[in-house]
């Protein structure tokens, strides 16, 4: 899928393999509701951390590789701080 059709954020593709937003976020909206806690035991890039924030979901997520999660806090990072800008 590449860039644009996985992912617009560049630095998911730090990770050999990344999630495709579109299918985490269908998991997410057809099994939580909002203010859910959203668990990914293996959240590599932080797709899955990322779809849960932006839809109102709390969210959880682990991985064996310091790298790993290095790059999903940088991504989560990012839309953070767009989130607190726009509910302002």
């Amino acid at each position: 899928m590449g860039l644009g059709g996985t992912t617009k954020d560049k630095i998911a593709f730090k990770h050999p393999v990344v999630f495709p937003e579109k299918l985490a976020l269908d998991y997410i909206l057809s099994w939580s509701n909002e203010g859910d806690l959203v668990f990914d035991p293996m959240c590599g890039s932080g797709t899955t951390c990322k779809m849960a924030m932006l839809n109102n979901r709390k969210y959880l997520g682990c991985d064996i590789s310091e790298e790993y999660v290095g790059i999903a806090r940088e991504r989560i990072a990012m839309f953070e701080c767009r989130q607190l800008r726009l509910d302002v």
